[in-house]
């Protein structure tokens, strides 16, 4: 991984800017960031999983379609996805 170009201390793509010192805070700051930019209610309680990938065989999208779902059935629990791919994979997750 390349630390001058993945630092927190820099990153031009997370709300709010952290390092050491202020990680805990702006990691809290950042996940309500991203509830709000993608519609879902801003809460610190409720934990977020998130997937960013191609939806290729190869990333197995099936296997987690199906745990999403076993997931969501049992927790309270967010869900964020970014990804293209194969359509039917996309479908998978609509």
């Amino acid at each position: 991984m390349d630390v001058s170009e993945w630092d927190p201390r820099k990153d031009k793509y997370i709300a709010v800017k952290y390092d050491v010192e202020t990680a805990i805070q702006a990691k809290a700051l950042n996940k309500e960031a991203l509830q709000a930019s993608v519609g879902l209610p801003v809460d610190r309680n409720i934990p977020v999983i998130a997937f960013v990938g191609r939806l290729e065989e190869q990333k197995g999208p099936d296997v987690m379609a199906a745990a999403i779902s076993h997931i969501l059935a049992e927790k309270n629990v967010q869900i964020v996805l970014l990804g293209t791919g194969k359509k039917r994979f996309e479908r998978l997750f609509k």
